[in-house]
């Protein structure tokens, strides 16, 4: 259908309480409005497809029905704003009745003969500030007021009113009337309705969305607000406004990472299909596990802060605790070096059930775990198995003893065998390895994080061959001992290539030596006068005692 009957009195649209945020940003408008000045005015442009939900108990027939947008909410907000910004042009050059006829489109008059009110064409959560924009014939013009400390949704209308304005002002009447006119008969959308809640997720998969399309913990988040699971208003956006500020503790990212752990700590099994149909289907109301709805929100909400507890802000342990600088700084390390996740699981579920007593014992335990598969190279379905059967120990275990002592120890063997290799620069576990030795060495009296810039060697890779480290060294010795764990060390600050082949004394003092300050195992190369095949041999037998020590 034309823009014309999409924004007539037969339509209007809310953006119900599970949809995200708006999320379109400066790029999105740019293209958007890009795309529809240069297309031909006399042919016909493709929007995309809206899926509405009806609500309605009437049928979606009904004249002056509201319905939920269920893909579209980028879209048909910015079309609003996009409308708006042409309207107030329109009057600011002359054209009276160009801004009148586009006012009736985002804000339908009230028609009194037809028992039309007058309201909103689409309701936001963020409505006085779409308002401020679209709710009158001018609005457009100025900026909307405090857009800086008003959330992100409205300094993204904002955005777009500068963008659109910047776009359209250099119109002539002439053409701002022809673009008008395109907008409204020329623009075209699909509109897919059904009355079905479970029939429009279901539709919302298929479309391609212009913009950000909803997650399947979206989707989610829907199925826990569905008015049959919460029948309360006031209760329905209560959970709607948790959950929103539970994604903004953790990060869009992080927060729908979350899911995934849940779904192996409930399941407790290899995923068989996607997020949202796990849930469905293998979690909510299975025996011991959460109910949709309230039950199920209150329980992320425990879920979330643990989270932000362990793996963000890592505070989980008191300061007053032992092990507290131990666990948070290990923790630290752990998340900024770890490629994969699944281990997390296991320490949320521990967390949950036993909270901090022995918290720091079953960190170590999951640490050597996921270390011993790292060098082993360990496929996924693997790694699966071993944390699977770690959270059905948790699950049956009844205090952290037992559980420790049905986990039993971890094969320290191949661990040992990559801290000796001759190639340790080249794996990808060199710099966990190295920054757990780090760790081992340094009296923690308060936590600490190690973000290693990059490695370095001390003996270089290619020395000059008239320089001092060829009288150390021979041939065989340099090329047995250059990449391994005693020839290496961690810089806090950036790479510098060009003095990678300076002469010993010249490398401690002028590069080493501001760049390894805050790494003690690294700052012991600046104690040793000369620099030879023993030496390195040495250290990387203390650096796999190092490394070992807690793992053992």
């Amino acid at each position: 259908m034309p823009l014309s009957k999409l924004f007539s009195h037969e339509y209007f649209f809310r953006v119900p309480d599970y949809q995200r945020p708006f999320q379109w940003d400066e790029d999105h408008f740019v293209e958007l409005i890009d795309d529809l000045l240069i297309a031909k005015r006399s042919e016909p442009y493709f929007l995309g497809t809206l899926v509405l939900h009806s609500n309605s108990t009437v049928g979606i027939d009904d004249a002056s029905e509201t319905f939920d947008v269920v893909d579209g909410q980028q879209r048909i907000t910015s079309l609003c704003i996009l409308l708006a910004c042409a309207r107030d042009i329109g009057q600011e050059q002359g054209d009276n009745e160009l801004a009148g006829e586009m006012h009736q489109k985002i804000i339908q008059p009230a028609k009194r003969l037809e028992g039309i009110e007058k309201r909103n064409r689409l309701q936001v959560k963020e409505q006085s500030s779409l308002n401020s924009i679209t709710g009158e014939i001018g609005g457009s013009k100025f900026p909307i007021k405090n857009s800086i400390n008003d959330s992100p949704s409205s300094q993204r209308f904002e955005i777009a009113r500068r963008i659109f304005r910047e776009k359209m002002e250099p119109l002539s009447p002439t053409e701002l009337d022809q673009f008008a006119m395109f907008l409204i008969q020329q623009c075209n959308v699909i509109t897919l309705i059904t009355d079905s809640f479970e029939n429009a997720f279901r539709l919302f998969t298929i479309v391609n969305d212009r913009g950000k399309q909803l997650r399947r913990i979206d989707v989610l988040k829907a199925h826990n607000l569905n008015p049959e699971v919460v029948p309360n208003d006031e209760a329905r956006e209560k959970y709607a406004n948790q959950w929103d500020d539970m994604e903004v503790k953790l990060g869009e990212e992080e927060f729908e990472e979350l899911f995934h752990l849940l779904r192996l700590i409930y399941v407790k099994e290899k995923p068989q299909n996607d997020v949202f149909t796990e849930f469905q289907n293998r979690i909510f109301g299975k025996p011991d596990r959460p109910e949709r709805g309230a039950n199920f929100i209150d329980t992320l909400q425990s879920y979330v802060n643990l989270y932000d507890s362990l793996f963000k802000d890592k505070t989980f342990l008191d300061e007053g605790e032992s092990a507290h600088c131990q666990f948070q700084t290990l923790m630290a390390a752990m998340v900024r070096y770890f490629g994969a996740s699944e281990w997390q699981a296991c320490i949320l579920y521990f967390a949950h059930k036993y909270g901090n007593e022995r918290a720091y014992d079953f960190l170590l335990r999951i640490e050597r775990t996921y270390i011993d598969h790292w060098v082993r190279g360990v496929r996924k379905d693997e790694r699966y198995r071993t944390y699977t059967t770690i959270l059905k120990h948790i699950q049956q275990t009844r205090n952290p003893d037992e559980l420790l002592d049905k986990i039993g120890q971890v094969e320290t063997k191949a661990i040992e065998d990559a801290c000796r290799s001759s190639n340790l620069y080249d794996s990808g576990y060199a710099k966990y390895l190295l920054v757990r030795a780090e760790i081992s060495v340094t009296e923690l009296d308060k936590p600490r994080d190690f973000e290693a810039r990059s490695i370095e060697h001390v003996m270089p890779q290619n020395p000059k061959k008239d320089s001092q480290w060829l009288k150390w060294f021979n041939d065989e010795q340099h090329e047995a001992l250059v990449n391994t764990a005693g020839n290496l060390v961690l810089l806090s600050k950036s790479k510098n290539s060009a003095a990678g082949n300076k002469e010993f004394d010249e490398k401690k003092s002028k590069y080493l030596s501001p760049k390894v300050s805050s790494y003690p195992r690294s700052m012991q190369v600046l104690k040793h006068d000369i620099w030879t095949p023993e030496t390195v041999e040495e250290r990387t037998n203390g650096f796999v005692i190092q490394v070992l020590d807690d793992l053992i």
